[in-house]
């Protein structure tokens, strides 16, 4: 077992001189060969697919582009960007740093919101049972708060209604019909915002390789659950939860996502002495079938650089619950593919 980073490390300080050749050789190998890379507790969310279009954070703005050449429709500074996400009809939204952004399916511009406290860790979720609202959801007090789509104004707009999600622990997502499944205690918690709450027992994990992603499956009741090692588990809630499939993917997860049909994550290979670190995304259907797999290029760190965050900085994965197509990449850039046709669409 090599030794290892999380994406959640503190950025350290930059130095005041470059490292002595000798010393920039030896800390360059031991992080290309030596340093595995554990994704963060909490995915960042910097990519959404909404109908025929697709949100792209890129530093203190997002970019609204159309998902088949990836022109951009409109831009909006919003401040530094802290999460994106799609509503239930194709509206895509986000949350900056200054403020809000909303986007209608066909509109050209965005439509400005208020300032929402949004703290390291957050989700930012939609509300699937009112299109006028939307969720985010703070995890060291378990509150999933309800915040309005209004007119922008120079205040931070107060919270309008608030759930306790008694008992639910990372990771943690949302189900096709808006309730949240987390982990628990003794299995998982499944609790509908404006609705009932129910626990499920489950002992078949194991703490030497837990759990880091929840993602949601085609029925209302199901869901999979993806370890740090790489084990997909395809989980049902109906009349107690039960297993009813798992598979292995062939390198260990960064980041994953789900629509209706597929599963899609971002692979990065274990640290070995003799080989370069590789990336790669990878389309599955439910039952761990290949449907698409590519190649990502991966960047280049000098030893001045925070290593972690150049490597990282391009890898947010997207999947579009509209049309076969997957998105990786950042504020530098981002790539789509059309995972049906196995083709690329635009890298832009």
């Amino acid at each position: 077992m090599g030794l290892e980073i999380s994406a959640e490390a503190p950025k350290a300080s930059p130095a005041a001189l470059p490292k002595p050749p000798q010393v920039a050789q030896t800390l360059s190998s031991l992080r290309d060969h030596r340093l595995e890379i554990v994704p963060p507790l909490v995915q960042t969310e910097l990519l959404s697919f909404g109908a025929q279009r697709l949100l792209q954070a890129s530093g203190d703005k997002v970019t609204l582009r159309e998902s088949e050449h990836g022109q951009v429709i409109t831009e909006a500074s919003i401040g530094s960007v802290r999460a994106v996400a799609h509503g239930p009809l194709g509206a895509l939204f986000a949350l900056g740093a200054s403020g809000g952004a909303l986007l209608e399916p066909r509109a050209k511009t965005a439509t400005r919101f208020p300032r929402v406290p949004f703290l390291p860790g957050s989700r930012l979720l939609a509300d699937l049972e009112s299109s006028s609202h939307f969720f985010v959801y703070y995890p060291d007090v378990s509150q999933l708060y309800s915040y309005p789509f209004v007119a922008e104004t120079n205040a931070v707009w107060p919270i309008e209604a608030s759930f306790h999600l008694e008992g639910c622990n990372e990771p943690l997502a949302q189900l096709r019909d808006g309730a949240i499944v987390c982990r628990s205690a003794n299995g998982f918690v499944r609790q509908a915002p404006r609705g009932s709450r129910a626990e499920f027992e489950y002992k078949g994990l194991s703490d030497d390789d837990p759990l880091i992603r929840l993602l949601p499956g085609m029925r209302l009741d199901e869901f999979f659950g993806v370890t740090r090692a790489g084990e997909v588990l395809h989980l049902r809630l109906a009349g107690g939860l039960s297993l009813l499939a798992r598979f292995r993917l062939a390198a260990p997860p960064y980041a994953a996502a789900a629509n209706t049909e597929a599963l899609a994550f971002v692979l990065v290979s274990d640290p070995r002495p003799d080989q370069t670190r590789s990336w790669s995304v990878l389309v599955t259907d439910f039952d761990g079938h290949v449907r698409f797999q590519a190649e990502l290029s991966g960047a280049v760190a000098s030893a001045e650089d925070d290593w972690l965050a150049t490597l990282v900085e391009d890898k947010n994965l997207a999947i579009s619950t509209f049309e076969p197509l997957i998105a990786v990449g950042g504020s530098r850039r981002v790539t789509v593919w059309d995972y049906a046709r196995a083709s690329e669409r635009f890298t832009r």
